[in-house]
């Protein structure tokens, strides 16, 4: 197989919110065959155990989170030299969590090797149990009381990760004044924990190093909607 087609075969299955309203947009995909620094999530190496054949990272994105234009989340699928899913791991709001539990009671197992993973309302970390995002403080309000926010230059787009230096891409105070109306207007939902909402069919899936190109000018493409909903430029 390809790597598209390997991307393909063992993408995860996510379970969104009822009432979400922000829809997954693209997944970026890296296949590692041996331990490697990831560059989407810099802040870890992605290990490829003895038995493992490959692991291959997801990158997800959305063009908002509930708070903030720009959302990048991760799911890793760990493949073992017949083929089989035997690991999974999902990003958390900048950390990393064990995704594939299967001896924990109310999970869902893999369904042809495509392992589940609960999407959380809004925020859109992962949970292998969609009620644990009960445990959250404000889950419920972040996604209407609290909703609005900036543009997010996010990692691996900070000047933190780049090789320059810089920040990949600029917005101005007023693009920041215009998505957090955007969200408060047009984004804000009551959640229901009511993981019934497949994923879309129309999810790009394109390799990271494409993908990486791909963002700047999708956030930059969203600042210029957003003015010219609201100032008619």
């Amino acid at each position: 197989m390809t790597d598209h087609e390997l991307a393909l075969r063992y993408a995860p299955i996510i379970h969104f919110d009822r009432n979400e309203t922000i829809p997954l947009l693209a997944a970026g995909y890296t296949i590692f065959r041996e331990t490697k620094k990831s560059w989407s999530f810099p802040k870890r190496s992605v290990p490829v155990p003895p038995e493992a054949d490959f692991v291959i990272e997801y990158a997800y994105f959305w063009d908002y989170d509930i708070g903030h234009m720009y959302d990048l989340e991760h799911i890793w699928v760990t493949v073992d030299k017949q083929g089989k899913l035997i690991a999974a791991e999902s990003s958390f709001h900048g950390w990393y969590l064990t995704l594939l539990v299967p001896e924990l009671s109310g999970t869902i197992p893999p369904t042809d090797e495509h392992v589940h993973a609960f999407c959380q309302p809004g925020k859109h970390a992962f949970l292998p149990i969609g009620e644990f995002y009960r445990i959250m403080p404000y889950w419920y309000e972040c996604c209407n009381k609290y909703s609005g926010g900036p543009v997010l230059i996010g990692n691996p787009f900070s000047k933190t990760y780049t090789a320059d230096g810089k920040d990949v891409f600029s917005p101005t105070p007023e693009d920041d004044e215009r998505c957090a109306r955007y969200l408060r207007e047009h984004k804000a939902f009551e959640p229901t924990l009511d993981f019934s909402q497949p994923m879309p069919e129309d999810v790009k899936y394109m390799p990271w190093e494409e993908m990486f190109k791909w963002i700047p000018e999708r956030v930059n493409a969203e600042c210029a909607r957003l003015k010219k909903l609201y100032e008619g430029a």
